[in-house]
């Protein structure tokens, strides 16, 4: 059993696949269902239009966006920036070129892991270390 804390509330619940908790996540599909009933209702609202008029934060309305739940045309796209550079992004939370950075320094970091593993199983002597019962009845 995983047990956390909400980030909105506060309460203490059951982590099962989201970061929040019942009650919370049903209230955050809910603002979900209205921006949506909003967008189909008046499509080219911007994400400013859309807190406005529905009552639901930006950040909120962004973070839909950032996830992929709901998408903004390519005239809205300069409101999203890179989280790293500030380049201008659609939809996604880093640009091209840093999403490339990122998954070059995790493979770089894969490949320099895998490594340390295999030199510790190797150990000093550059073979393996495997023994089975017979070989350390031998040895005694």
């Amino acid at each position: 059993m995983d047990l956390r804390n909400c980030p909105q509330c506060g309460k203490v619940f059951n982590f099962i696949r989201t970061n929040l908790c019942p009650e919370c996540q049903e209230k955050d599909e809910q603002a979900f269902r209205e921006i949506r009933k909003y967008i189909t209702q008046h499509p080219g609202a911007t994400a400013i239009e859309v807190s406005k008029n529905t009552g639901i934060s930006e950040e909120k309305v962004l973070r839909f966006l950032r996830e992929g739940r709901l998408s903004a045309g390519a005239e809205h796209q300069s409101n999203y920036t890179c989280e790293l550079c500030g380049k201008p992004v659609l939809r996604e939370r880093y640009c091209l070129a840093c999403r490339e950075k990122l998954t070059e320094g995790l493979k770089k970091t894969i490949i320099e892991e895998n490594k340390e593993q295999q030199n510790r199983a190797l150990g000093n002597s550059g073979k393996a270390k495997m023994h089975t019962a017979d070989l350390r009845k031998k040895r005694k």
